[in-house]
């Protein structure tokens, strides 16, 4: 079997390069009135509302009143701020250090799927390493701003129009696997990273 070589690293964000604090997560789901995430996820209705918000197919200002229905009375909407952000950890140093030296290689990109506000936080924590983005990625790609999320095709499909890479000459992280099935499909190489254990994987890629 020919061995295809590896041009172009694409990375996800949260789960992979930022942590996820799930325990936190769940106390401030659990202060305005949701389940934990698994229950969020459980409820179709509620799910479409949070997955629609959390990818950045709906603005914040359009959340809040399709949200509240969910929630106990007269929950804030700083309290709701909390429970959509409070899931967002620390950016680990080393990841970031990883990502530079993959640029001495490779083509390195970001495809994430998430909410304007959310971003707003990921990117200062992100830059809290002492690099910007602009230094650790040839490209950003966020659902927000493309009105597309991950596992739709089409957003892998804007990603390569944009970046003229071939997926098969791409190595694609994801902690989501039904992100890594959908570009599997469109011939991506791929590795699931198991949430916040970036460091099992970094030996897959030199």
């Amino acid at each position: 079997m020919k061995t295809i070589q590896i041009k172009n690293i694409l990375l996800d964000f949260a789960g992979v390069i930022m942590n996820m604090n799930l325990e936190r997560d769940t106390k401030s789901l659990l202060a305005v009135g949701l389940p934990d995430w698994k229950g969020c996820m459980a409820d179709i209705p509620l799910r479409n509302v949070l997955l629609q918000y959390l990818d950045g197919l709906m603005t914040w200002e359009d959340f809040l009143p399709a949200i509240k229905p969910f929630c106990k009375e007269n929950v804030t909407e700083k309290e709701l701020y909390n429970a959509m952000n409070d899931v967002l950890d620390d950016v680990p140093v080393s990841r970031v250090e990883w990502i530079l030296s993959l640029k001495k290689k490779y083509k390195v990109y970001l495809l994430s799927n998430i909410c304007k506000e959310s971003w707003a936080i990921c990117k200062e924590r992100f830059e809290a390493s002492g690099h910007t983005l602009e230094e650790c990625f040839d490209g950003v790609f966020l659902s927000y701003e493309m009105k597309l999320a991950k596992p739709d095709a089409r957003i892998y499909k804007v990603v390569e129009e944009n970046t003229g890479f071939i997926p098969t000459e791409t190595l694609y992280y994801d902690d989501t696997i039904e992100n890594i099935k959908a570009a599997e499909e469109l011939g991506y190489q791929c590795i699931h990273v198991s949430m916040n254990r970036l460091e099992h994987c970094l030996n897959c890629v030199q």
